[in-house]
């Protein structure tokens, strides 16, 4: 009996070492940075993010200029201040101080307004990237693809990053 359980799990390991032999999986590869760095839309993506952020940062300085000035003026009138002016105006200058940290993490931090508009202009491109990586995954009869920089190594003949390039282009 157990001869023949054996035969039996040899016989199972060849059949699947056969059907995967014969499937034989094929991959490709892109580099999404390539793609998107060859297609128009990212310079208007871009465009419209330096000019926000130019915004967010130019108000920024303003900020901080008249803080910067408020806090010289204070310096030299301080010893001619009574306890409460001084405790007023050092009340004042944390607000201020606040103000510019709380405007800093709205508009520039990672959860900011300069990010979502990043997310909400990049959504559009990147959905296009997608279709189009399927779409030449499909053609090329792919099982799957890679983006680049996650490999260590993958022969160049598996880079469909220019067939993706191109797709968009003909814009199919």
């Amino acid at each position: 009996m157990k001869a023949m359980s054996r035969a039996s799990v040899l016989l199972v390991l060849l059949m699947t070492v056969s059907i995967a032999a014969k499937a034989q999986m094929k991959f490709g590869f892109v580099s999404t940075e390539k793609i998107l760095g060859g297609m128009p839309e990212m310079k208007d993506v871009q465009t419209k993010l330096e000019s926000l952020q130019k915004s967010f940062t130019d108000t920024l300085g303003a900020i901080e200029k008249n803080f910067n000035a408020r806090v010289e003026t204070y310096q030299k009138q301080q010893a001619m201040m009574t306890a409460e002016a001084k405790q007023k105006e050092e009340e004042a200058l944390k607000a201020m101080e606040t103000q510019y940290q709380q405007y800093y993490q709205d508009r520039l931090g990672p959860q900011g307004q300069l990010a979502q508009a990043r997310g909400r202009l990049m959504q559009p491109v990147t959905d296009k990237v997608k279709t189009a990586i399927e779409k030449v995954a499909k053609d090329e009869k792919l099982s799957g693809v890679m983006e680049d920089q996650l490999l260590i190594y993958v022969d160049g003949k598996l880079d469909i990053t220019y067939k993706v390039l191109d797709y968009l282009k003909r814009g199919n």
